[in-house]
């Protein structure tokens, strides 16, 4: 069953809608410009488009001419207040008037209309401007473009960017792994473990960085050997991504073998083992081929993504959950922990990896 609200023509600012997860929410400003049109698409702001602390968006297509004008609203979503950043700039780059800085009340809207008119000279005018807005809170940030003349009304929200997990058909993604931009970011190169009876786990250790971050993107490759002889359906680690110990895993992965042919994923921040989110798929990996996996713990975005790309066909596999928190905040002594394989006979559906192959790893930890 659907409800239509109607706020009343004098309604003024943002209007809170809260329950369970089965509802659907969507918006539009109805009754603009010419007789019987359809409205206009409104934003409705969830923790899904919700912009991090201090990571930028861009509004593009701006305009102020003759009878158009370009407003500009910036929301902050957080129970503290937020310092907020905006600079506009034209289509070629040029800064157009000086980045303001503002202050935004907890859970409120600071809207600015006729955004660029004092800011362009009123008989050229300026198209195709752009304004980037980054808050020290988690914000939203959109324009509304109006046309004095005939009513005509057009929302624009936050551009998309080119950190996207979607690819050309047939291409590689990611072919080389490189630090992205403002992350901070920690590699071991070539071989790091090739498990053997005499070393069956391989761990890897780093100092966390001190403060808060929103996301964790751990990419490596592993080759996968020969399936355990005494289970080939049995759990064979990929890797176990803790900070500090089991409590806190942004990741752990095994790919089972045969009779099965599943890749199996668990996380969870602050949770108990049995507590742990899973994300299972059939998934059949091919001894004497190499994988790269990146598993992108976005807790910022609440997405997090696991994609496997067979190195020799291109072929991609993606599992996807939703990280259990938003952030994760790093004191000092904190380290992050990757195990690679399991011990022989420890733990029933555990299984060794002898002679896989891990390597080429890389942790990317965003602000």
């Amino acid at each position: 069953r659907s409800l239509l609200v109607r706020p009343g023509d004098t309604f003024r600012g943002l209007m809170e809608l809260t329950g369970p997860a089965s509802l659907r929410y969507a918006a539009r400003l109805a009754g603009v410009g010419q007789t019987g049109g359809m409205g206009v698409y409104l934003p409705v702001l969830t923790s899904e488009n919700m912009v991090p602390a201090n990571r930028a968006v861009t509004l593009l297509g701006l305009l102020s001419a003759g009878t158009r004008t370009t407003d500009i609203a910036v929301v902050n979503l957080a129970h503290q207040a937020a310092q907020c950043t905006i600079a506009l700039a034209r289509a070629d780059g040029t800064p157009i008037g000086s980045t303001a800085t503002i202050q935004v009340k907890p859970l409120s809207q600071r809207y600015f209309a006729n955004a660029l008119g004092g800011l362009v000279d009123p008989g050229t005018g300026v198209s195709d401007a752009r304004a980037t807005v980054s808050c020290t809170q988690g914000y939203y940030a959109y324009a509304m473009l109006a046309n004095s003349a005939n009513g005509e009304v057009a929302f624009v929200g936050p551009a998309g960017n080119g950190d996207s997990a979607l690819r050309v058909p047939g291409s590689n993604p990611n072919p080389n792994p490189t630090c992205g931009a403002g992350a901070i970011c920690f590699t071991a190169n070539g071989v790091v473990h090739r498990p053997t009876r005499a070393n069956p786990v391989g761990r890897l250790s780093v100092n966390a960085p001190v403060g808060t971050f929103t996301r964790l993107r751990l990419t490596m490759e592993i080759t996968v050997g020969d399936w355990y002889i005494g289970d080939a359906d049995g759990k064979h680690l990929i890797y176990w991504f803790v900070i500090n110990r089991n409590l806190d895993m942004p990741g752990m992965l095994f790919f089972r073998g045969p009779e099965q042919y599943t890749v199996l994923g668990r996380h969870g921040i602050g949770l108990r083992h049995a507590d742990k989110l899973r994300i299972e798929q059939p998934f059949q990996a091919v001894p004497g081929r190499t994988y790269r996996i990146v598993n992108d713990y976005d807790m910022g975005r609440g997405v997090n993504t696991i994609t496997i790309t067979d190195l020799g066909s291109n072929q991609v596999t993606t599992l996807t959950s939703v990280p259990n928190v938003r952030q994760h905040t790093f004191k000092d002594g904190d380290v992050f922990l990757l195990d690679m394989g399991f011990p022989e006979g420890r733990i029933a559906d555990e299984v060794p990896s002898y002679n896989w192959t891990y390597s080429n790893v890389l942790l990317e930890v965003v602000p």
